[in-house]
């Protein structure tokens, strides 16, 4: 029974001191990424139940020369400023916002992440909003305005603080996007569950994103590395 005990102790002290040294491994990044809304792409999409229309933004800043590493664990705070305001039409529906990370090569899997999104306007904050995205191939992490809070919306910049919650294994990050969608539910006049809604996002995210996915070089600030 001793030697059952010293063991189970012995079990438990070294669980813990993994733990304590993956988290000690953390790292958190700080993305400063700019863009230029003119050159948004606007497109429509129609899936089951809804139309969808959408901007699809890249983002300037990350790419083949400016290259960011990451791990489950590691935290990414981005921010992201325009050359000139941004204005998103009001929806129907639903409104999203989705910050997106890729690469050319990703690890497979689902990836997880959670933070909080806050829009700027003239330097004054419109509003923080706890964010996230379950998605797989890239790192998403957004948020929803629903009725009736999703009316027009004018921003000229954004932050994007998140913890990557699961990776199956270490990304290099390559490019990053942002989208909004318009969502305008086409089956009844109920507007579904913000729940419901909330499950569709970064899953509808995904299909647009990849319509656009052009690489930049040039101006932007890489990624800084802090432990």
């Amino acid at each position: 029974m001793f030697n059952l005990r010293l063991m189970t102790s012995t079990i438990v002290a070294a669980a813990s001191l993994a733990l304590a040294a993956g988290a000690a491994h953390a790292t958190t990044y700080d993305l400063n990424l700019t863009a230029d809304p003119t050159t948004i792409f606007l497109f429509g999409q129609d899936v089951p139940g809804a139309h969808l229309d959408r901007g699809l933004l890249d983002l300037v800043g990350l790419d083949a020369m400016n290259t960011l590493t990451v791990q489950q664990g590691d935290e990414i705070h981005a921010t992201v400023t325009f050359d000139s305001a941004l204005t998103i039409p009001g929806s129907v529906d639903l409104t999203s916002f989705l910050f997106l990370l890729s690469g050319a090569s990703f690890p497979g899997g689902s990836t997880d992440v959670s933070g909080t999104t806050e829009l700027f306007l003239g330097g004054m904050s419109l509003g923080s909003f706890v964010s996230s995205g379950l998605t797989t191939g890239q790192l998403a992490n957004g948020f929803g305005l629903f009725p009736p809070d999703n009316g027009p919306v004018t921003f000229d910049s954004f932050t994007s603080n998140f913890t990557i919650n699961e990776l199956t294994g270490s990304a290099t990050l390559d490019n990053s996007r942002f989208l909004y969608t318009l969502f305008t539910n086409v089956d009844t006049p109920a507007v579904p569950e913000p729940a419901t809604w909330g499950l569709m996002l970064v899953g509808f995210g995904g299909l647009g994103a990849m319509l656009r996915m052009r690489r930049r070089l040039g101006a932007g600030v890489g990624a800084v590395a802090r432990t």
